[in-house]
């Protein structure tokens, strides 16, 4: 009787070869699909900032981009869907910018300070609220949310970025994480809708509000700094 199974032959390397194979043609597909994304997320923010407040439409974002409608649609189901991934993309640099503020001190109680500052500073660059704001009117319209979590989840990452300082102040310290987003994300959403960034003496009231939360004083962790 013949038989399929190899293994014996010392074959087995085969499959494992052609599985390589199979993985690095799959890696340069996904680059070449992320590459692509990046592009249209890229172009799309450009669209929104020179045309806001009102919000480009689909034919003048897949002519920017120089594909098809069907192109789009592969990559992000509707319109909505591009938004949202806007806007997560946008979350992802804020938490960036936000966490090189923070690394610039070692002391916990003044990196919660750098993390209200530089939240709140975001609402400060005309263009950026000016776009921030045009793309959540949009979603808002449209009855959006990014999932079950809402507002909450799409800002995990920045507020994320409390939990090491907070639990370095001591225990059970990191269960204000909740309350010190929706404190400052709150005051963040209220400029952003005024329309009027934060003065520096507004961002240090939130600032010592957030510390009187905590049960620490402003002069402890230099608020001023």
């Amino acid at each position: 009787m013949i038989r399929n199974d190899t293994s014996d032959f010392g074959y087995s390397g085969v499959s494992s070869r052609a599985a390589q194979a199979a993985e690095r043609r799959t890696a340069r597909q996904r680059k070449v699909a992320e590459d692509e994304i990046d592009r249209l997320l890229g172009i799309t923010l450009e669209l929104i900032e020179s045309s806001a407040p009102a919000m480009p439409s689909v034919s003048e974002i897949v002519a920017a981009a120089g594909i098809s409608n069907q192109t789009l649609y592969r990559s992000f189901p509707s319109k909505d869907d591009l938004m949202l991934a806007v806007l997560e993309q946008g979350v992802f640099r804020v938490a960036e910018a936000v966490a090189e503020r923070m690394a610039r001190t070692t002391d916990p109680q003044q990196q919660v300070v750098e993390w209200v500052r530089g939240v709140l500073r975001q609402v400060s660059h005309g263009d950026a609220a000016k776009t921030s704001r045009s793309v959540l009117g949009h979603l808002g319209r449209a009855g959006v949310s990014n999932g079950k979590g809402g507002q909450a989840e799409l800002l995990a990452p920045i507020a994320d970025l409390l939990l090491g300082p907070l639990a370095e102040l001591g225990e059970g310290r990191t269960e204000s994480v909740d309350c010190i987003s929706d404190l400052v994300f709150g005051a963040m959403r209220r400029y952003l809708w005024s329309g009027v960034g934060p003065e520096r003496l507004e961002v240090d009231r939130v600032s010592g509000f957030v510390l009187g939360g905590l049960g620490l004083t402003a002069s402890e962790g230099g608020a001023h700094a």
